[in-house]
């Protein structure tokens, strides 16, 4: 409609070409978008092959600590207390890997923010979400594990050593 009224109103020698901001940006930003689906695709990657290092690990720790276990569930620990004994090291983990992660991140999001006059908002809430996140994800695949472990009846594991 706005192009039909712009060739009424000017010469013809003028061809008027209307576009919306959103389009303007998309094209002016066209490798920031394609960089996007990349990072995506290798951070969805990157989070499954860690977590994965996290499920072999936390199967090998529980396996090496079949008879450990056994014992304490013998002398009367519940599983709340076998879910502490093994996800304290994978809490210790996440938090000291969050500590070292978070601020060179942050240091090159800003640095990359410079290069733009619109950019997200990374306030507290976007990282707080973001640790979240992982932690829930990593407590999941941990606590499988573990609750694999936990309903083991000691008397085998025992027989079996």
């Amino acid at each position: 409609m706005i192009e039909k009224t712009l060739k009424e109103t000017l010469p013809e020698s003028i061809h008027p070409h209307v576009t919306t901001l959103q389009e303007d940006i998309y094209e002016a930003q066209a490798i920031e978008n394609k960089l996007k689906g990349i990072i995506l695709f290798f951070s969805i990657v990157s989070l499954l092959i860690t977590l994965l290092g996290v499920y072999s690990t936390i199967t090998l720790d529980t396996e090496r600590r079949q008879k450990e276990v056994a014992i304490r569930k013998v002398n009367g620990a519940g599983l709340k207390q076998i879910i502490l004994l093994f996800a304290r090291l994978y809490i210790k983990l996440l938090t000291v890997s969050a500590i070292i992660a978070f601020p060179l991140i942050y240091i090159v999001i800003q640095m990359w923010k410079k290069a733009y006059i619109v950019f997200f908002n990374d306030g507290i809430i976007y990282w707080a979400g973001i640790f979240i996140g992982i932690t829930f994800i990593t407590a999941l695949t941990v606590l499988f594990r573990i609750l694999g472990i936990a309903r083991i009846n000691p008397a085998e594991v025992i027989k079996n050593e």
